[in-house]
């Protein structure tokens, strides 16, 4: 069992600060629940599932609240758009074309591929006084029957709508619905698209970065383009107009399923796990996974084999000492290089394959029975950590799509084809908690991830040998600076040590085949709740301004007061946030009582109020005091300044307020 440390996000102490409690919301218990780490690691477990549950009560909304619809080609979003304007809604369309277009009144086209297509979109929408209330998304919509739109559209459109929003900084409440299907395993019938589904990772981020914006996720089973039925869409505007804090949401027939997550209790155990001595255990992930934590475990206990796939210019083992004399330990490839004589050291037998990851021929012949024998187990981390993908919505790149989600993609189906006629104990794929939870920063990590969860899920239900795959809660296996600083924003939980992270991997075996498990040290409902349950009252929504102001704690610096217009303003904004009536302008955030949604209230505020680009990971990283982030932000103002006109620049210092 573990012991009790201090939590950094919250350094006074045992005082209670600050932050008043809403007022409850509909929900379908009222048992309490704590943030606490839970001591005994049986208890860290966790089985997805989906329960019935019944629409909460409707709510009245205006008649003339503006709809904008992205419309699917199986017809769905067209009769959806019909039954809003009965309803007496404003609706706009979007379909998708070549390039934006206006064919009528209230209907365009766009390239769902183009960014600029959405931004002109929006500015239109803007100049006519149609900025939407409510957005319903359908572009998750496709059957099989209709060609697919493929290479992520779903995430991609979807993220390019959000950046747009972002950019014309629109900070009224909005509603999203991403309406889907073939992205949620319900009942095991459905057939399921990874790809698509990497959305609903997207969908959880965008309200923890935008707490105006409340997103959630509708699914459906839809065969082919005439399956749809009034049924649907008398769901669908229920659900729109009904006054409900269910994020995810399944429509499986005539009846509604939210998904819940159910504890399981895994006791330590020794005997009857498939881990063989010497046994051979392939690691297609690399030696820079997490893989490399679970291979130090089966080199020091079981003497095992350990297959490790890595590129072409991975230097031959005569070649090692020349390489480490001739580069730093800071070098990728010398710290690869130092894990492969660790576990050499450890008594393990280490082979390095090198081959692409994402070609099929490649890594046939190299995993072939000629040339490495039986395999026994398979143990695959991507590699890809939170710390090096964090970046805010806006932040996300196109090459970074390219880059991560269809690569990822191509490795996992090369992964299942090599397997196919394999005769193994096990395949355990690591995934992350974060496509569960979100997290702020974590957009493209909670998507690739989705992607994880998704192909297991299809590769389960498609194939006769079964997949295990871990949700692993936040992990601290390198405790370098920037995981501590990252991991103050990510809310109450203790990251999870190299030791139980093994011992969590061997508890997983006795839960048996093909399984999704989520681990979390905290209670994942109460977790799932202090992330997502929402405040469905829009008269109450106020962008997170605290109502009640407390004192400034005593802190290890004096306070220092503002000293110019633009340290005044930044100030006002975390008093506003944090609830305190002074914040000096050295005052840390963290301890002033900051945590995770604090932040994303806090970085909202900033982003709203000043018309520059924020980078989110240098902001949390270096400038979480007020004189950091004005020294940032007139930076980032100067150089806007320096692009603009005259007349441009004294409109940007007006809507400013002569910000010096």
């Amino acid at each position: 069992q573990r012991q009790r440390l201090p939590l950094p996000t919250y350094p006074f102490e045992r005082q209670r600060y600050w932050i008043d409690a809403k007022s409850p919301l509909p929900s379908s218990t009222d048992n309490s629940v704590t943030l606490e780490t839970k001591q005994n690691i049986a208890d860290w477990f966790y089985i997805p599932s989906w329960k019935r549950s019944l629409l909460p009560q409707s709510c009245r909304k205006s008649a003339d609240e503006k709809w904008l619809l992205f419309i699917d080609e199986c017809g769905l979003g067209c009769e959806l758009a019909n039954r809003l304007k009965k309803q007496g809604k404003n609706v706009t369309t979007v379909k998708v074309g070549e390039k934006f277009t206006k064919l009528s009144e209230g209907i365009y086209t766009i390239n769902p591929y183009n960014y600029e297509d959405y931004d002109t979109l929006l500015t239109e929408l803007i100049a006519l006084n149609e900025t939407p209330q409510n957005i319903a998304y359908l572009w998750s919509i496709s059957s099989l029957d209709t060609p697919k739109l493929g290479d992520f559209l779903e995430f991609k459109s979807l993220l390019f709508l959000i950046q747009t929003l972002d950019k014309q900084k629109i900070t009224e409440r909005l509603q999203i619905w991403v309406v889907s299907n073939q992205i949620q395993e319900v009942n095991g019938n459905e057939t399921l698209d990874p790809e698509k589904a990497t959305v609903l990772g997207l969908c959880k981020v965008i309200p923890q970065e935008y707490p105006n914006i409340i997103c959630r996720n509708i699914d459906f089973v839809l065969k082919d383009s005439r399956d749809f039925n009034s049924n649907i869409l008398d769901q669908l505007l229920s659900e729109f107009s009904a006054l409900s804090s269910d994020t995810v949401v399944a429509y499986r027939h005539n009846y509604r399923w939210v998904q819940v997550f159910e504890p399981v209790h895994l006791s330590a155990v020794e005997e009857n796990t498939p881990l063989r001595k010497h046994g051979v255990y392939l690691f297609p992930g690399g030696l820079d996974s997490f893989g490399v934590v679970i291979a130090k475990y089966l080199a020091k206990t079981l003497q095992a084999k350990l297959i490790f796939i890595d590129d072409s210019t991975f230097p031959e083992k005569d070649e090692y000492l020349q390489w480490l004399e001739t580069h730093t330990q800071e070098d990728e490839v010398s710290g690869k290089i130092s894990k492969l004589q660790a576990l050499e050291e450890l008594g393990a037998k280490v082979l390095v394959v090198r081959a692409d990851p994402t070609n099929s021929e490649q890594m046939y012949h190299s995993l072939s029975p000629e040339n490495i024998g039986q395999i026994h187990g398979v143990i695959y981390s991507t590699g890809i950590t939170r710390e090096n993908v964090f970046c805010s919505i806006p932040e996300i790149g196109k090459t970074d799509l390219e880059q991560l989600l269809d690569a990822q993609l191509r490795k996992y189906v090369v992964l299942e084809q090599v397997l196919q006629n394999r005769k193994l104990d096990f395949c355990i794929i690591f995934s992350s908690l974060s496509s569960i939870l979100g997290g702020f920063g974590l957009g493209l990590y909670s998507g690739i991830n989705q992607l994880t969860d998704s192909f297991t899920q299809r590769h389960n239900q498609t194939n006769s040998f079964p997949w295990i795959s871990i949700n692993w809660d936040k992990l601290q296996l390198n405790a370098i600076q920037e995981q501590k600083t990252l991991g103050q924003t990510s809310g109450v939980e203790l990251a999870i040590t190299e030791t139980e992270s093994v011992e969590v991997f061997k508890r997983v075996f006795s839960i048996g085949e093909g399984t999704q498990v989520v681990v979390s040290t905290i209670d994942l409902k109460a977790r799932w709740e202090h992330t997502f349950k929402l405040d469905l009252d829009p008269k109450s929504f106020n962008q997170g301004v605290c109502s009640s102001r407390y004192s400034r704690p005593n802190l290890s610096n004096s306070y220092i007061a503002p000293t110019n217009e633009l340290e005044k303003q930044i100030t006002e904004i975390w008093q506003e946030v944090l609830g305190i009536a002074q914040v000096g302008i050295y005052d840390n955030f963290y301890e002033l009582g900051g945590d995770s949604l604090i932040a994303t209230q806090l970085v909202s505020r900033l982003r709203a109020k000043f018309p520059v680009e924020l980078p989110l990971r240098e902001l949390l990283l270096q400038a979480m005091i007020p004189i950091k982030q004005a020294e940032m932000i007139e930076q980032l103002l100067m150089e806007k300044i320096e692009e603009l006109s005259e007349e441009e620049v004294e409109i940007l210092l007006a809507n400013q307020g002569g910000v010096d």
